[in-house]
């Protein structure tokens, strides 16, 4: 091989590597999550946890599930922050607490957020199933231009982050609900769960109807009765 078959050959090889360089560096920045460990990162793997991705069953849009995302801070903060005249924060939270992490895992695995627990050393932990799901949607975020899934989860922990920076910026929609039918009603949702006819978190919650968009993320929020 002479000097110029030589050169052609290292250039070759050259621009073979940087070709493969190029391929191996994201064009974009990779989706990430705060540890599971840390209050933001923990809270941010509930709201995605309890909300639908594209395919899922009760996908709507992203707009939808970013609704979804909000009102389940708004209801968890709400039975800390916004106990109604008339209730107790136990019968709402089923703890008497001021810290969010108290009220999603009160109960247990199967309890108020089911899935969601502590750890008999007090540790917040979850079921294998919620790593499992979310390892699934990282991985779809992070292929390609970021869509759905990627601002889906930056919208989950951006909204986990900044409550515990300095509690929520955005309204919540149902704070000034004041009559569900002829029903009087204290405003805000304390609840939510599968929006199935058959779901009903009974007591004295009540049903947000559709006209209130009381349906969110495949979810159905309900408010309470008020009490004098």
């Amino acid at each position: 091989m002479d000097r110029a078959q030589q050169l052609a050959c290292k250039t070759a090889i050259g621009c073979c590597c940087i070709a493969a360089l190029v391929r191996c560096v994201p064009a974009y920045g990779e989706v990430v999550l705060r540890p599971p460990t840390s209050t933001d990162g923990y809270l941010a793997r509930l709201l995605i946890n309890e909300t639908p991705f594209p395919g899922e069953r009760g996908w709507v849009s992203e707009a939808d599930t970013k609704a979804a995302m909000l009102q389940i801070l708004w209801v968890l903060h709400s039975r800390i922050a916004h106990v109604p005249p008339g209730y107790r924060q136990v019968e709402l939270a089923s703890v008497t607490t001021k810290d969010i992490l108290d009220v999603i895992t009160a109960g247990g695995v199967h309890g108020q957020c089911d899935g969601f627990y502590r750890k008999d050393d007090g540790t917040p932990a979850v079921v294998a199933r919620v790593p499992e799901r979310l390892g699934s949607l990282l991985r779809i975020a992070n292929q390609g231009k970021p869509g759905h899934f990627a601002r889906l989860i930056d919208y989950a922990q951006g909204l986990s982050s900044a409550y515990f920076r300095g509690g929520i910026d955005e309204a919540d929609r149902f704070a000034g609900l004041s009559h569900v039918g002829n029903t009087r009603v204290t405003g805000r949702a304390y609840s939510w769960m599968q929006d199935r006819d058959y779901y009903h978190p009974g007591g004295d919650f009540v049903k947000i109807p559709d006209a209130e968009d009381g349906s969110l993320g495949g979810n159905r929020f309900s408010t309470l009765k008020e009490r004098k």
